[in-house]
C-alpha cells in the first residue's frame, strides 16, 4: 500500500514508520517438526551434519578422547574427571579446557564401558559457527534464531541428536549425544 506523498517527495511504501518496521518479527524459520513422520525419518537418515568434535565421535573410547584432547591443553589446565558409580552405571564425565583450538572447552560423558555417549564443545568468542556450517538447516526439525536441532539415524548406530546454540544463528555451543529411549517392553 502506497501513501500519498507531499509535493516533491517520493511515495512511502508503507504507512508504518521505519522504527516500527525495525521491531517487526523476522520471517518464520523453516520448521520440519510439523512435517509428516516419514519425512522426518528420511531427513534424519540423510542429513549432512557434524557428527564429531575435534575427531571425538559418539561410540569412540574415552582413551581416544584423552589422546586427542590432552595434547590441546596446557600444563596448567589438565582434564577434570568425575566418575559416578551409583547413579549412571559407572558413567564418567571429563572436561577439557583447551588452549590450542577454536573450542575453549570440550565436555564428554562416557558409559560404564568407557564409550562416549555425549560430547559438547564451547567455541571461543569470535569463533562462532553459522548453523548452516554445522548441518543442513532445511532438515532440522527444530530451530529458531538461537537454537537448532537435528535428529540423526545412521546404520549400526544408536539414534543421536546434534544441537547447536548461540546468538543470531551462530553456534557458540555444539552438543552431540545418543538419544536414550525407554524400551517399550517390560523386563520379566
Amino acid at each position: 500500500m502506497l501513501v500519498k506523498a507531499e509535493a516533491g517527495a517520493a511515495p512511502s511504501p508503507s504507512p508504518v514508520p521505519s522504527e516500527a518496521r525495525a521491531l517487526q518479527s523476522p520471517p518464520p524459520l523453516p520448521a520440519n517438526s510439523l512435517a509428516p513422520y516419514e519425512e522426518r525419518v528420511a531427513n534424519a537418515k540423510s542429513v549432512k551434519v557434524m557428527t564429531s568434535l575435534l575427531g571425538i565421535k559418539l561410540g569412540s573410547s574415552l582413551e581416544h578422547a584423552h589422546e586427542v584432547l590432552d595434547k590441546l591443553c596446557d600444563a596448567a589446565h589438565r582434564p577434570k574427571e568425575e566418575k559416578e558409580e551409583e547413579e549412571a552405571a559407572g558413567e564418567r564425565k571429563v572436561l577439557w579446557e583447551l588452549s590450542q583450538s577454536p573450542y575453549a572447552f570440550v565436555f564428554v560423558k562416557a558409559d560404564g564401558k568407557e564409550k562416549i555417549t555425549y560430547v559438547s564443545g564451547f567455541l571461543r568468542p569470535g569463533k562462532e559457527m553459522p548453523f548452516d556450517k554445522v548441518g543442513e538447516t532445511k532438515k532440522a526439525p527444530l530451530q529458531d534464531a538461537n537454537t537448532i536441532a537435528w535428529d540423526v539415524i545412521r546404520p549400526k548406530q544408536a539414534p543421536f541428536r546434534v544441537i547447536a546454540s548461540g546468538q543470531n544463528r551462530k553456534a557458540n555451543n555444539i552438543m552431540i549425544f545418543v538419544v536414550k529411549r525407554p524400551s517399550p517392553f517390560k523386563n520379566g
